[in-house]
């Protein structure tokens, strides 16, 4: 597990600081307004592959872990699934998107309904990214996580550079790897699994069943993540929304750690044959994580204004608030992602979905509370509380469920670190030092 996690850290690091270069370069380029209205673009397809896919994903990666013989069924459902689902998504998003997003400009418009060719890509793209993690193949997830976003980067540069990094260009461009990364990851699936051609519907009613008790977590987890800009997107200026993006995208510099730890404990929670061993291996993680975010949150707090101004100019020092509300939201959000992990390795899909529902309930009553009046601190304010909510109640939910004592699991103790480990390393280069020396 270990060398999974820090497969998927470094890919999902490598990410991260690709996506903080895109971000630096599209708001020196684009300004607080463009930088908005390419969040506007780039927010409603992922809305709509989130939600046409019915937790198919998650399924999947959970079947693959526990029963292997069943990805070349999975597999085939999944091509069916989004030729389907994806094709009826897309006609839909044309339909509703442009009346959800208030009156923008001509040339957002267009850009909003062209960008919506993503969903049915970006549907089969997560159902393909389901199996590889099941089937614990993470190097080809890091691949997907890590290196498109890195060409990202260098397309970005070339544009900016030239003078040609517009809303338009980098739109297409987002669309266009979009493309590439669904390809690249269908070809993964069928190098690692070689899966034959067989559709079954005992394997759509397995994953199904998995999923339906997943999905409303899924809705209420994207509700919680998502709805502050969903609703700034239909009631805030452009300006605003790109103060508030900015500082989403640097809180999220804090998680990554937390979703690579969370992406690699749940298959082995699932595939562990002792439930000690694998409540052991979850809290383990959690504390771990925690301690990360503990050293990491005090110099970023404090240093967000200087952050903003650096990274992104003095346009963006109205944002330096809500960045530091969303760090704090960030650690929380960490924790609980990696508790609802173990959740779901343990088959209790329902819990996280219940946590999820009073996180989501929590979100939308403060939204509509904070939002009118405080705009995007209220917002920064809202996800605050509703990671809060979620934390809580998961980490509830598997206390009951699986019977632990809550304080046993979350202290600190010094087996976590490598002290003797690392006492014996510097020992050890010590000697040889003084050896070499002789």
């Amino acid at each position: 597990m270990k060398r999974n996690i820090q497969i998927i850290f470094s890919a999902g690091a490598l990410g991260l600081l690709s996506g903080m270069v895109t971000s630096l370069l599209s708001a020196r380029a684009l300004g607080p307004a463009g930088r908005g209205d390419l969040a506007i673009i780039l927010l409603w397809p992922g809305v709509f592959a989130m939600l046409v896919a019915l937790g198919i994903p998650q399924a999947n990666r959970y079947w693959v872990a526990r029963q292997p013989e069943s990805v070349s069924a999975l597999f085939s459902n999944a091509v069916i699934f989004t030729l389907i689902a994806g094709l009826a998504a897309l006609g839909l998003a044309e339909l509703i998107v442009p009346h959800l997003i208030s009156e923008r400009n001509s040339e957002v418009m267009t850009l909003v309904r062209i960008f919506n060719l993503k969903i049915p890509a970006a549907l089969l793209c997560d159902l393909m990214i389901g199996l590889l993690q099941g089937g614990r193949r993470f190097r080809w997830v890091g691949v997907i996580r890590g290196v498109f976003p890195l060409i990202q980067v260098g397309i970005y540069l070339a544009l900016w550079l030239g003078g040609g990094l517009t809303v338009w260009s980098a739109a297409l461009t987002l669309l266009g790897l979009e493309v590439g990364t669904t390809l690249f990851s269908v070809s993964a699936v069928w190098y690692e699994f070689r899966p034959r051609w067989q559709p079954r519907w005992a394997a759509w009613k397995m994953a199904f069943g998995y999923a339906i008790r997943y999905y409303p977590g899924i809705l209420t987890s994207f509700t919680t993540l998502r709805l502050d800009q969903m609703m700034l997107s239909g009631m805030a200026s452009s300006v605003a929304i790109g103060l508030y993006y900015v500082a989403v995208r640097l809180s999220e510099i804090t998680t990554v750690l937390a979703s690579s730890v969370a992406d690699a404990v749940m298959p082995e929670v699932a595939a562990s044959e002792r439930a000690k061993d694998a409540v052991q291996l979850l809290f383990k993680s959690l504390r771990l994580t925690l301690y990360t975010f503990l050293v990491a949150l005090i110099p970023l707090w404090i240093g967000a204004p200087i952050i903003l101004r650096v990274a992104y100019g003095t346009d963006f020092l109205a944002a330096a608030g809500t960045l530091r509300l969303l760090f704090l939201a960030s650690m929380i959000w960490s924790a609980s992602a990696i508790v609802i992990s173990g959740l779901n390795g343990f088959g209790h899909p329902g819990l996280v979905t219940i946590s999820r529902l009073v996180s989501a309930v929590v979100t939308v009553a403060a939204l509509l509370l904070w939002l009118p009046s405080r705009g995007i601190v209220g917002a920064a304010l809202a996800s605050l509380a509703g990671y809060g909510a979620m934390l809580v109640v998961a980490l509830y939910g598997l206390v009951h469920r699986q019977q632990i004592n809550l304080w046993e699991c979350l202290r600190p103790r010094w087996d976590d670190f490598p002290i003797d480990k690392l006492k014996s390393n510097f020992r050890f280069r010590f000697l040889k030092s003084r050896n070499s020396e002789a």
